[in-house]
């Protein structure tokens, strides 16, 4: 579960504007690049957030953000806020500073306005995401101009030459890649015979087989037979007061009982199958405080809801009206339910 001051330091890289309702909006403006000459210093792009109290009003902004990150209801995400702004103001009050992670510090000045201390470790500029401050290295020449000079005129004197060929060396380079052709030729030559070779080899080995298996004489298999036992299948079924009959019957092995005996085949009841497991439950409220949940969920059993119970999930305490199987049964409940005046109820799967 990510606390308010995660959820507006996630917000602060994608909005420019931030507002916390009753508390202030912190404001997101850009910050350049910039280089110090005199210390041969360069910097980051960066952001610079600043704190306006006049900016109260709410625009749901971090609480539908912390509703859909901790999976919460509106309703709850807004108290909770609510109760941060308060124990802010509370802590301002008593003379301390509210640090909130990753954005800096809050407190009141002599004037009892708020004042704010940005965190310098968190640049919240998307686009200088891999950036660093550095210190450039200056380049130190080892000559000096005039050296520098000559050799480029060298260059350009060089450029300029004409260029004359050696026929003789053309020829001899010539002739050692037409030696080097030939042998590449034999080589290949030598692999070819090599593959007929094998290939002749290879079939003869496979006429011999052949010829070998058309002169030995086939093993002969002595047929076999199984004698099947003779089984005579009787069917009777007992059946008793207020018990189904059910179509599963036995088969008997009569050929070694007397004719006289009565064989009687045990009637055996499919089980009902299983309810499915009821995993959804309706909420009607969520508390920090177990006595107050046990509280809430006595009041619904005074209205008559007998299966109200409470049920604690993470670091909250859930009241919910009961258990259901399907949604077809969560819903019909859930609309009950809210004509009967508890319209803040809700379904948890």
């Amino acid at each position: 579960m990510i606390s308010i001051a995660e959820a507006i330091s996630d917000l602060l890289f994608v909005r420019d504007t931030v507002v916390v309702p009753g508390l202030g909006a912190f404001v997101k403006k850009p910050v350049s690049a910039q280089v110090n000459p005199v210390a041969n210093y360069f910097t980051m792009p960066s952001c610079q957030i600043e704190f306006n109290n006049k900016m109260r009003e709410d625009n749901d902004l971090v609480t539908n953000y912390m509703a859909e990150k901790n999976n919460i209801p509106e309703d709850e995400a807004r108290r909770l806020l609510v109760m941060f702004v308060s124990d802010c103001f509370n802590s301002m009050k008593a003379g301390k500073k509210v640090t909130l992670n990753r954005i800096g510090t809050l407190s009141f000045d002599w004037h009892n306005d708020i004042n704010f201390q940005q965190d310098e470790h968190v640049n919240y500029n998307a686009d200088a995401f891999g950036l660093c401050d550095f210190t450039p290295t200056p380049i130190m020449q080892s000559k000096s101009k005039a050296e520098i000079k000559s050799e480029i005129e060298q260059q350009h004197k060089d450029k300029n030459t004409r260029m004359t060929v050696d026929e003789k060396a053309v020829h001899e380079d010539d002739e050692r890649h037409d030696k080097h052709h030939a042998w590449l030729w034999v080589l290949l030559a030598l692999l070819v015979l090599a593959g007929i070779g094998y290939a002749l080899h290879y079939f003869k080995i496979v006429d011999l087989n052949l010829k070998k298996a058309h002169t030995e004489k086939p093993v002969e298999i002595e047929p076999w037979t199984v004698t099947y036992p003779s089984f005579v299948k009787t069917w009777e079924v007992e059946k008793t007061e207020n018990q189904p009959l059910d179509t599963t019957t036995k088969a008997i092995d009569t050929t070694s009982m007397a004719p006289e005996e009565e064989q009687k085949v045990e009637v055996v009841q499919a089980s009902e199958p299983a309810e499915p497991e009821a995993k959804i439950r309706i909420i009607a409220g969520c508390f920090a405080q177990e006595e107050n949940a046990q509280r809430m969920a006595n009041t619904l059993k005074d209205k008559g809801y007998s299966q109200a119970f409470v049920e604690k999930r993470g670091s909250k305490w859930f009241v919910a009206f009961g258990r259901y199987a399907t949604d077809e049964e969560a819903t019909t409940a859930l609309r009950e339910i809210r004509t009967k005046g508890d319209n803040k109820a809700w379904i948890l799967k």
